[in-house]
């Protein structure tokens, strides 16, 4: 028996599951469109983790996207949508994301280093 195509998990924080959910019907991909759109997320979460500004050298890959969920998951996966999750645009996705933590990191100061 084939296996079935599992449907992506997208890690929502529990505010952004209405938008999250908006962003799916007003976009509606197919599960091709899905599944690239949220590998397009997820790697350009984990590239712009590596060239992050200096005030959060400090977060891991992990905590990084964990600020990056919780302040622009709807935002983020609406425009790997809407680039239908096509990698050669992973920098105009990253330039997003740069973009959303600039703007946290205006409005909130960045983690300090413990020890």
């Amino acid at each position: 028996m084939p296996p079935r195509n599992a449907i992506p998990v997208i890690d929502t924080p529990e505010h952004h599951l209405g938008a999250i959910v908006l962003v799916l019907l007003t976009r509606a991909p197919d599960d091709a469109t899905l599944k690239a759109a949220v590998r397009l997320a997820d790697n350009a979460a984990i590239a712009s983790w590596a060239l992050r500004p200096d005030a959060l050298v400090t977060l891991t890959v992990e905590q990084y996207r964990q600020l990056l969920d919780y302040t622009a998951a709807p935002q983020v996966l609406d425009l790997a949508l809407y680039l239908g999750g096509d990698r050669t645009q992973i920098r105009t996705l990253m330039d997003h994301i740069a973009q959303h933590v600039d703007e946290v990191l205006a409005h909130y100061p960045p983690p300090s280093r413990e020890g």
